[in-house]
């Protein structure tokens, strides 16, 4: 440690003085603070003192200002007097006393005591003593006065602390050997108790309760122990140790941040606060700990198993915060330059508080910082609103500007902009090789980096606080079970428009029993099931209609039977001996077979800048002249450029000049659909096609059903099957379906993308009615997601969503397979928390016995139930007053004061009249009639000062 800081013992409101150490230049500097300036320190020099002798460790006294101990690197105590009185000039008159040695050695640590004494920490000698305690109130001192004390024979002493309170009483660690207690009066000079430990360096003792002290490791070590000194055991064999083992109470390993190899340089308590004391590493990380202790009884109860390993925490004390007040330098966010560092520090104490809590930090530059120690943990808090809260210590809010946009609107902007300004801080040459890294990217990774867009490093930390709320603005926006209205809620994410346009026409197959046939129920069926007859209908019997029993036949016979009721025309690709079966797996892929309708869905892809996704999949679907039309629409609105693509695709078949033509463009082009249809020109080989991942997996599924033969389509519907599956790939829902393996398809979802919402949507469609009686995850989802609603104030949304699954939920015999719900909405008493509805069954006529007490715990009485709870007045429970009309003043269930004729025209108003309305946000409450005039008019609530904007949330 090449310097120190340390703050004076003395200082006072008025003389805030501190003294730096110079160890390398041997130099001491008396300094006064004259100013704080934010976080760094004015102060002048009161005193210098240069040209000492080499030292290795120094303390201040605590009965004399201007004294200060230096251990010199030969052994001997130096007492070195440093004031404003002496002039700035060094002598040799500036060294008042020396203590000379008969074996020169190392001095590692020195300590003053209140009663004036002076301790030397020595190194390890042969038959001689290690730790010399002098007495400096003895008068006139020489070089030749004999310590008071000679104790530690033969054992090197790296550290010494006395007790502020008990100046005969100090702690000394033993190098390698143990911590050790020494009383003064003893004469025995043994030592009153230790601790048995390596952890000797950098003692330090808690000056608000003296029991606790701390110790850490040596070079590399960097570990810290807190000691109770009323378990030391006693170094006698006579006198034992009572109260528990000689062990620390608090091990924290490691204390700081390791990573470089550190080595802890200080040790502090701060003597403001009890139990809190500072760490310094040689990376010039400086970490505050505030211990606590446990004080309740321990449960008598058995500790319960942990299958994760590890053993019950069973000591009282426990570390309450931990600030890092700086990070060492190399820390990958809050890093800095080694030069700047801090390399000495010391707390200033209460006798100067004009900063509060705070650390003298010394940087190499003797530049000198203050470091706040905040008052209580940093924390961070998402509100309800998706506001980022933060104390550290002070309180700061981060918001998501709020727009006009919709959620698919402001997601598109957002991921926008943090791609521009991916490009503005990269080169071209990185740009380039960025283009070739996503064009070699597979669908479900393109998907992965489009969400990943949306949280990037490079955007505004309130562009994040957008994508919390990203559900529940969707939610809001009706996402929801209807299949197109998802579609346009989801615009910003193309994969999750494919789900739903999957879903869709899943639902649009199995309507009116499109998908049943021949005792068999195949709605929302995969590919991977129909084309491979992987059915399996003991799973769920609601696919079994009016049988019990299932065979391939049978299921081969269903599929023949939809195809004839469809219409389909015969299959034409690839030689099969299940054509059927690929022509509803081609109908679920949505390759339709109408040219006027491919025509159709190729020109809505132009529509969407997909140009030569729609020219290239009208090849594949055997549209060759759709294909030419569509080449020739986007050439002459220059929508592609002409690269003579035209001529190969006419053709049946390419010659060797045409084939190597194609291979030229196909390594040259950017675009997924044009290098497929170029390298199946290359290659002649559907399964390469196939194969090409960079593909949207529907049309590589469609590829694959017409143009591959029955084995390679087996295998391949397997191999993607299982892999979209493990992955959580939302394209793989067109193999799966959505039956139970769809499941742990979205179970690998929800873990990969946190998005809850489109799962339970997705599975709402057969769930409960297909799922196996054993499968409950769908039902915890589900359950989660109305909590959630519930959470955002999302009620109206909630009750919609609950209605139309339960129109899904129907068994074939008319039966609701989802359980009853209850009420989604109920107006609840502000007191005892009960339905104010009368019809309840809770609520006992006139002249029955009620119960003695509800569940507010407050006693029921009879003329709660008589006619003032009748009169909607009152809380039929618990007899409480309904709220006042935040516009009228009057209870609500009164009648209305603007009406003559008081109860008589409250029968005579308008239904609305009647009933109660609460602002769901600010909870205030309305006569219904009220309201709507009042709002008619407003926007904000009209109760004082409340400023919610209840008019538009309506």
């Amino acid at each position: 440690m090449e310097a120190a800081i340390r703050w004076s013992p003395h200082a006072t409101q008025n003389t805030p003085r501190f003294i730096i150490v110079d160890v390398a230049g041997n130099r001491l500097r008396l300094c006064e603070i004259e100013s704080f300036e934010d976080s760094k320190v004015r102060y002048k020099q009161v005193a210098l003192r240069d040209k000492l002798p080499n030292f290795t460790a120094f303390d201040w006294s605590k009965t004399q200002e201007s004294i200060v101990g230096l251990g010199s690197a030969s052994g001997e105590a130096i007492l070195v007097q440093i004031g404003a009185q002496k002039s700035t000039s060094s002598s040799q008159s500036d060294l008042i006393h020396s203590f000379p040695l008969k074996h020169q050695r190392k001095c590692n640590s020195i300590a003053f005591s209140t009663k004036n004494y002076l301790a030397t920490g020595l190194d390890k000698v042969r038959n001689d003593f290690c730790m010399n305690v002098y007495d400096l109130n003895e008068g006139s001192l020489s070089p030749s006065t004999e310590p008071y004390k000679k104790l530690a024979s033969s054992e090197a002493i790296t550290s010494i602390k006395f007790f502020p309170s008990q100046p005969d009483t100090l702690i000394a660690g033993v190098s390698r050997q143990c911590v050790r207690i020494y009383d003064l009066r003893d004469s025995a000079g043994i030592g009153a108790a230790q601790f048995p430990t390596r952890q000797v360096h950098n003692v330090a003792i808690d000056p608000l309760d003296e029991n606790y002290f701390v110790t850490a490791g040596p070079s590399g070590d960097p570990n810290v122990c807190v000691w109770d000194r009323r378990f030391a055991s006693r170094v006698s064999p006579l006198t034992p140790g009572e109260g528990g083992p000689a062990g620390s109470i608090l091990d924290l390993r490691p204390a700081i941040d390791n990573r470089m190899g550190s080595t802890i340089w200080t040790l502090r308590f701060s003597g403001t606060r009890r139990g809190c004391f500072g760490i310094l590493s040689n990376t010039g990380e400086v970490k505050i700990i505030e211990l606590a202790e446990y004080t309740a009884k321990p449960s008598p109860q058995t500790v319960p198993y942990n299958s994760f390993g590890g053993s019950p925490w069973l000591s009282q004390h426990y570390t309450k915060l931990t600030h890092s007040l700086r990070y060492p330098y190399y820390h990958e966010h809050q890093g800095q330059d080694p030069t700047a560092r801090v390399i000495a520090y010391d707390f200033m104490v209460p006798s100067y508080p004009t900063y509060g809590d705070s650390v003298l930090a010394l940087h190499p530059s003797r530049e000198i910082g203050v470091l706040k120690i905040p008052t209580s943990s940093p924390q961070l808090d998402i509100t309800a609103m998706d506001e980022l809260i933060s104390w550290n210590p002070g309180l700061s809010v981060v918001r998501a500007l709020s727009t006009n946009l919709s959620v698919a609107e402001d997601l598109i902007k957002l991921r926008q902009k943090a791609a521009s300004l991916k490009v503005q801080n990269g080169s071209s040459k990185t740009q380039t090789s960025a283009n070739e890294h996503i064009m070699n990217l597979s669908s479900c990774e393109r998907h992965e980096l489009l969400l990943g867009l949306g949280s990037s490093e490079t955007s505004d930390f309130g562009d994040y606080l957008k994508t919390l709320s990203t559900q529940r603005r969707r939610c809001r926006e009706g996402y929801s079970l209807k299949c197109r209205r998802n579609k346009i809620i989801l615009q910003d994410d193309p994969w999750l428009v494919e789900l739903w346009d999957t879903i869709g026409r899943m639902e649009h197959l199995a309507e009116d029993d499109g998908m049943v046939a021949d005792c068999l129920d195949l709605s929302y069926l995969g590919v991977t099931a129909i084309t491979l007859e992987t059915f399996e209908p003991e799973s769920s019997l609601s696919r079994l209609v009016g049988t019990d029993s299932f065979s391939p036949a049978k299921f081969e016979a269903a599929v023949g039977s939809i195809i004839k009721l469809k219409g389909y025309p015969d299959f034409y690709g690839a030689s099969t001996e299940k054509p059927k079966h690929r022509q509803l797996g081609l109908a679920l892929c949505g390759w339709t077979f109408s040219e006027e309708i491919a025509r159709e869905q190729s020109m809505e892809l132009i529509d969407r800048g997909e140009y030569y996704k729609a020219i290239v999949l009208a090849v594949f679907k055997g549209y060759k002249s759709v294909s030419l039309d569509l080449l020739k629409y986007c050439v002459q609105q220059r929508l592609v450029e002409n690269i003579g693509l035209g001529a190969v695709i006419a053709c049946d078949s390419v010659n060797e000049e045409q084939r190597g033509m194609c291979e030229w463009m196909a390594e040259e082009s950017e675009d997924p659909y044009l290098t497929a249809l170029l390298a199946y020109f290359v290659s002649g080989d559907w399964s390469v096609i196939a194969k090409m991942t960079q593909l949207s997996l529907i049309d590589r599924v469609g590829i694959a059903l017409k143009y591959l033969e029955d084995n390679p389509l087996k295998e391949f519907l397997e191999q993607e099957t299982s892999h979209a599956t493990a992955c959580g790939d939302i394209e793989g829902i067109i193999l799966t379906g959505l039956d139970e393996i769809a499941i742990t398809l979205f179970e690998n979802y929800i873990a990969k993308f946190d998005d809850l919402q489109t799962a339970v949507l997705a599975l709402s469609f057969t769930n409960p009615r297909y799922s196996p009686k054993e499968e409950e995850r769908f039902e915890l989802w589900k359950e989660t997601y109305l909590m959630q609603m519930q959470s955002w104030r999302t009620f109206l949304e909630r009750t919609r969503f609950t209605a139309q699954h339960n129109e899904k939920s129907v068994a074939r015999d008319g039966r609701i397979l989802n359980p009853s719900s209850g009420r989604q909405l109920s107006i609840r008493c502000n007191n005892c928390q009960q339905s104010l509805t009368l019809n309840d069954d809770r609520i006992y006529i006139e002249g029955s016995e009620p119960p003695t007490t509800n569940t507010a715990g407050l006693t029921e009485s009879k003329s709660r139930r008589g006619p003032l709870a009748a009169s909607g007045l009152v809380c039929p429970k618990c007899g409480v007053h309904m709220p006042r009309c935040g516009i009228c003043m009057m209870w609500l269930g009164s009648p209305d004061p603007a009406k003559p004729g008081g109860a008589a025209a409250l029968a005579e108003e308008d239904p609305m009249g009647k009933f109660m309305t609460f602002c769901m946000t600010c909870t205030h409450g309305f006569h219904a009639g009220h309201a709507r005039d009042w709002f008619a008019k407003h926007a904000m609530c009209p109760v004082p000062d409340c400023q919610c904007m209840c008019g538009l949330r309506h």
